[in-house]
């Protein structure tokens, strides 16, 4: 029955990759344990894929909102999810490269999806990769993620997330409130509001408005424009790094034992073990306050020359 369930991945992936949904390189991803199996061309028309699986009504999960209720709950424990928005679908789908792995359900919280198995040692599960189509552009995003890999679309509200070892990749939200314990996860665009804590672990936007952050033992790098409102980051013997084009600010930094660098003039105050620094860029009109405790803050803007 798995070998059936892998072939029939494997023409969805390609079916995806015909249909733009899916890269090729996330696509080798999604295949790469697929052993045994003939070779996968990413370059021609797919066979039709057979159905993937749509939760069918039943008493504990009634009533269904399908996709009156765009929102996702997903909980990735040791397996593969790659959510996409797919037009040729009408309910959310789940299709993966083994049967009975995964569970789909609709409710008034909108979809979730989970591992079925539970109590047993993850040591002895098969490799799993996932695909997640759904007919609406993603709403509300919850996810939890414990040793897997979460790749999400475009969303058309906020993700909140939880990494707990694995990663999460996300393209454009309204909004982050993210969690990453030992994990990595990297956004993209981000209109409104962030909230990122990072534990030992990655944390990367690539575009965002708002800046709240707390490092501790871990590694953050954050592109964006800060242009108003009051902005914070908290770095605890760790590593993080501002790209800040655009942005206009007034800088506030108290180090303790610990290092800031810019590329444009600040003032230090202070001594040794502890300072304090000051600086702008442009007409000031965002306030950005760091506390840096044995870290390193860099704080970068092209408008910079230098201090």
């Amino acid at each position: 029955m798995n070998e059936q369930a892998a072939e029939d991945f494997r023409s969805q992936v390609q079916r995806l990759v015909a249909d733009g949904k899916l890269t090729p390189e996330e696509a080798r991803g999604l295949l790469a344990d697929l052993n045994g199996l003939a070779p996968v061309s990413l370059d021609k028309d797919p066979e039709p894929a057979p159905a993937a699986e749509t939760p069918s009504p039943g008493p504990a999960d009634e009533p269904r909102t399908g996709p009156s209720v765009p929102d996702l709950t997903l909980r990735v424990s040791g397996y593969t999810l790659t959510v996409v928005h797919d037009e040729g679908v009408t309910a959310p789908q789940i299709s993966a490269n083994h049967d009975g792995e995964l569970r789909l359900s609709g409710g008034h919280g909108g979809w979730t999806v989970e591992r079925q198995r539970r109590g047993h040692d993850a040591r002895h599960w098969p490799p799993l990769q996932a695909i997640l189509s759904v007919p609406f552009v993603p709403r509300q995003v919850h996810a939890r993620v414990e040793g897997g890999q979460l790749t999400l679309p475009d969303l058309r509200g906020d993700l909140t997330a939880e990494v707990n070892g694995g990663s999460v990749r996300v393209g454009r939200a309204l909004a982050l409130r993210a969690e990453v314990n030992g994990g990595n996860l990297t956004a993209g665009e981000l209109e409104g509001h962030t909230e990122l804590r990072v534990n030992g672990g990655n944390l990367t936007v690539g575009g965002a408005r708002s800046l709240n952050a707390s490092v501790n033992g871990g590694n953050l790098t954050w592109t964006g424009e800060l242009r108003g409102g009051d902005h914070h980051a908290e770095v605890n013997a760790s590593n993080v790094s501002l790209h800040l084009r655009g942005s206009s600010l007034r800088l506030e930094a108290n180090v303790t034992l610990g290092a800031l660098r810019t590329d444009f003039p600040t003032q230090k105050s202070g001594g040794f073990m502890a300072s304090r620094y000051a600086g702008q860029l442009g007409d000031g009109a965002a306030r950005l306050n760091c506390q840096i405790t044995a870290g390193q803050l860099s704080v970068t803007s092209e408008e910079g020359n230098g201090g």
